[in-house]
């Protein structure tokens, strides 16, 4: 029998086998090769998936979210020296290379807004001004957007949204349920953004972060005209419970309605989303094909708690085929927050995969699940890799992963067993993976390891 506080071979070649597929599905979301596959400049004019878009005047980018400084890379790789100029708002951390002088960039804060982002936007609302009939913006939207642009409307401070947005992550509330609130508490939402520059044509890339692609919810929809639904707030408000909690201003936004509708309706504009959870999840399929695995994909676009989903994955699991290697899902989850501990949906995702593999015996396959933007909530990595024997190294290291899953402090069990991924920011963002490998039996009729 293998010492299962050491890493049995077979368990650790289905880590790597995890984070390859993990890594090809990277590769298939690069925002800046999304960019270049849609975009170039030919004959005077934009062309970006079958559009075509004059531009006599000045094209001006907009890139907004955690992929925005990849998708500007990708955009002036494609258009060359035709961008006049930009303004680029991401995630602290996320810009990993320098962009020309005469684009703009600002680091902000997320999930939460900050001071920043506020500053970034109402400097980016002078700019868009000044823009006229024969100009373009590029506008390249990934997900992260929601917190990163942000303009209150009248009434609202910036930290009574913060105060909401942060209620309502730790109620569980979904990526949807969250802009629904957001939107009308907002300048820049729901159109808004498209709305400060009324004269100009408007082309919109989207990496999507949401299951589905609704191009309203993505990054609450800043160029999508749309009317922001104040009653749908509130029911969302009711639903997870934090309506006693809320700021007096966001309630009093809420009861009074919507803001005045901005929304600009233009034939001219084109939007076209690049790239998505499902060609993430068919990339990584593909990657396991060319290796002469047998994979199935069994969820796609996936909601739900992650220590419910995680459980759910090993049923898969327990009914796979022999002749399946491997098993693939795409989706987010989200963590109700109950205890004080450090964790996020995917290492939550894990640890409650782990408890579950070894109620029921499992102990030939891993479970990875990973954030595709390197960041899993604020634990620092990106998710983390589960097998039979996790739970049983953590006992040994004085974790008790039962204690930590109730707390919401998965992260001690991965640091303590082994399995923790840590990526850094990958500059792509669209959702979350969900990878089973099977280990394969050396002979012992079952493999003890891993970490």
């Amino acid at each position: 029998m293998t010492d299962p506080t050491c890493a049995g071979a077979e368990v650790e070649a289905a880590r790597v086998t995890a984070r390859r597929l993990f890594e090809a599905a990277l590769r298939a979301v690069s925002p800046d090769h999304a960019v270049r596959r849609v975009l170039r400049w030919e004959n005077d004019a934009l062309h970006i998936d079958g559009h075509r878009i004059s531009a006599p005047g000045e094209i001006f980018v907009v890139a907004i979210g955690k992929a925005a400084v990849a998708m500007t890379r990708g955009a002036l790789e494609a258009l060359d020296t035709r961008v006049a100029s930009g303004h680029v708002i991401t995630k602290e951390g996320h810009v990993d290379s320098l962009l020309p002088r005469s684009i703009s960039v600002f680091e902000a804060s997320h999930p939460i807004p900050d001071a920043r982002g506020e500053r970034a936007t109402r400097v980016l609302l002078e700019r868009l001004a000044a823009l006229g009939d024969d100009d373009v913006v590029l506008a390249l939207i990934s997900g992260g957007g929601s917190a990163l642009l942000e303009a209150p409307r009248a009434g609202v401070t910036l930290a009574d949204l913060a105060r909401a947005t942060d209620l309502l992550l730790r109620a569980g509330a979904p990526i949807d349920a969250l802009n629904a609130v957001r939107a009308p508490l907002s300048q820049v939402k729901a159109g808004g953004l498209r709305a400060a520059a009324p004269r100009a044509t408007w082309a919109t890339l989207i990496l999507s972060d949401v299951l589905g692609n609704d191009p309203r919810v993505i990054a609450s929809g800043p160029t999508v005209p749309n009317q922001p639904d104040a009653a749908l707030a509130r029911s969302i408000v009711d639903k997870y419970g934090v309506q006693d909690e809320l700021p007096p201003s966001i309630v009093a936004a809420l009861a009074n309605g919507e803001p005045p509708a901005a929304a600009i309706n233009d034939e001219r504009d084109v939007l076209v989303v690049i790239g998505d959870n499902a060609g993430a999840v068919e990339a990584a399929a593909a990657e396991a094909k060319d290796a002469g695995l047998g994979v199935e994909i069994v969820w796609a676009e996936v909601e739900g708690e992650a220590s419910e989903l995680g459980k759910s994955f090993v049923d898969e699991l327990v009914s796979a085929p022999e002749a399946t290697d491997v098993l693939l899902g795409g989706g987010e989850a989200t963590v109700r927050v109950r205890g004080d501990g450090s964790g996020g949906r995917n290492t939550e995702f894990a640890l409650a995969a782990a408890l579950e593999m070894e109620r029921r015996g499992v102990r030939d396959w891993v479970i990875a699940s990973l954030a595709t933007d390197g960041q899993d909530a604020m634990t620092g990595l990106a998710g983390a890799i589960a097998d039979g024997w996790t739970c049983q190294r953590a006992r040994e290291r004085g974790i008790d992963p039962d204690a930590a899953l109730a707390r919401n402090n998965s992260v001690a069990v991965f640091e303590a067993a082994g399995g923790a991924v840590e990526t850094g920011p990958t500059g792509t963002n669209v959702n979350d993976l969900y990878i089973a490998v099977r280990v394969k039996d050396s002979g012992t009729g079952h493999v003890e390891g891993g970490g």
